[in-house]
């Protein structure tokens, strides 16, 4: 019989495979599922778990799935993919940064992780000063295609700092929010968090990690400058823009419903934009359930003839 912890040590290192990634001791500790183990409480676990040793492996630092192997040297490649990429995307980045009444902007999705695929994109994550996140999501687009960066960098989830509270609560969601990463605003996270309690039944340990600074400087007093400048200009006429934007673009959003894969992964509302219209989020659920089901039934299998004999012994 499997244990709480072990399956909850299980259950992590199995749903981070799902998307090809080993995770080290920290990184395990901090997204073990609905369990607040230690690390060294983890260890002591695998290490006196031989049905858990049937289901992961613990190799050069990383804990995958057993038979999984080639993911460490997936992740160093992806790694150095996503150092490049955001190398090469900086001077976008810090540009974003600087966009009029944006409180936070935080690395999202696959690249937050450092474990871009190829042709993969950026994905962020804003929360807007008021109710201007369609001024704010216009905006974006604009500068992005002046940057010729439209294809690679997007803002899929805007929010109001009036709206934090997430409206899907579940394990997908909460592992999305443990691994934002803040390029600025980082105090917001704060209360994104606070705003969003489930994240922390799903993951009670993420409370307890240090925040990871930002790889990609953004700050310069020139922007801060520029944007405070920006906000103060646009402040008075800012609900008319608004309005302007959101009829605008949400009219464009609405002609190209049709080609959503995941329409129900998408709101439009005056305060919280999400724009998941390519949602891997029911797949991923579905296949982890599997995953684990499989995972536990082969180690049981493999463990009961060892155990039996043991036991003749």
């Amino acid at each position: 019989m499997v244990t709480s912890r072990e399956l909850a040590i299980a259950r992590s290192v199995i749903y981070a495979a799902l998307f090809d990634y080993p995770l080290t001791l920290e990184q395990l500790h901090y997204s073990l599922i609905e369990s607040d183990q230690t690390p060294s409480e983890i260890l002591a676990v695998y290490d006196g778990s031989e049905i858990l040793q049937h289901i992961v492996e613990h190799r050069d630092g990383f804990f995958f799935p057993a038979g999984r192997e080639d993911l460490i040297a997936e992740r160093r490649r992806r790694e150095a993919r996503s150092a490049l990429f955001l190398t090469r995307h900086r001077r976008a980045l810090r540009l974003v940064c600087a966009l009029p009444f944006t409180r936070l902007v935080a690395l999202s999705g696959s690249v937050a992780h450092r474990n871009l695929e190829p042709n993969g994109d950026l994905d962020l994550f804003i929360v807007t000063r008021g109710r201007r996140v369609w001024m704010v999501t216009v905006l974006l687009l604009v500068l992005t295609k002046l940057l010729g960066r439209r294809r690679s960098i997007c803002a899929n989830f805007i929010v109001a700092d009036s709206h934090l509270a997430l409206e899907q609560q579940d394990l997908f969601t909460a592992n999305q929010v443990i691994h934002l990463e803040p390029l600025v605003g980082g105090d917001v996270v704060d209360e994104f968090v606070a705003a969003n309690p489930f994240v922390a039944r799903y993951y009670p340990n993420s409370r307890t990690r240090a925040p990871r600074p930002a790889s990609v400087p953004v700050r310069s007093r020139a922007r801060a400058f520029a944007k405070e400048f920006l906000e103060l200009v646009l402040g008075l006429p800012s609900p008319i823009i608004e309005t302007a934007c959101r009829c605008a673009y949400a009219w464009h959003l609405r002609r190209r419903a049709g080609s959503w894969r995941s329409p129900e992964q998408v709101l439009l509302k005056s305060d919280y934009l999400k724009l998941h219209t390519q949602s891997h989020r029911r797949s991923i659920l579905g296949r982890f359930e599997i995953a684990v089901n499989r995972a536990l039934e082969h180690a049981e299998r493999v463990a009961a003839p060892r155990a039996a004999a043991g036991g003749r012994r």
